[in-house]
């Protein structure tokens, strides 16, 4: 959906993801697509900002089916009189296997306390007892 076509507009959509209430849900909406480029939905639902969607166009042709995209709400206003909750959201990206380099394994193992397993303990034990 991101690089399928880029103009402004509304499109058909389902919304997929969870509540404020921990449970699944599928909503089919508009997508509200503005000259800025910014995306909004009406849901009759409140997600908490930060929260993952999942959107996937829907087509008139029933052949051509879309993948879903991942989303984050970025802002959510206060439900209308129509029981509707109005969000913004922003496409979520996967991360470059450049950025999965820079930050490795092994340099979260510096950052984390250093666990001694059992020989080792006993090993200390042992040196221990000798210098007494």
């Amino acid at each position: 959906m991101g690089n399928s076509f880029n103009s402004s507009g509304e499109y058909r959509i389902e919304i997929s993801g969870w509540g404020l209430d921990n449970s699944f849900f599928a909503e089919r909406t508009d997508l509200i697509w503005t000259p800025g480029g910014e995306k909004k939905v009406q849901l009759h639902r409140a997600l908490p900002e930060g929260a993952i969607v999942f959107v996937r166009l829907l087509s008139s042709e029933s052949t051509s089916g879309s993948l879903p995209v991942a989303y984050q709400v970025q802002e959510v206003g206060p439900m209308d009189c129509n029981g509707l909750c109005r969000m913004e959201l922003a496409q979520l990206h996967p991360r470059s296997k450049e950025s999965l380099a820079a930050k490795s394994a092994s340099n979260d193992l510096e950052d984390l306390p250093r666990v001694c397993d059992r020989h080792e303990i006993e090993v200390e034990l042992q040196h221990e007892e000798v210098l007494q």
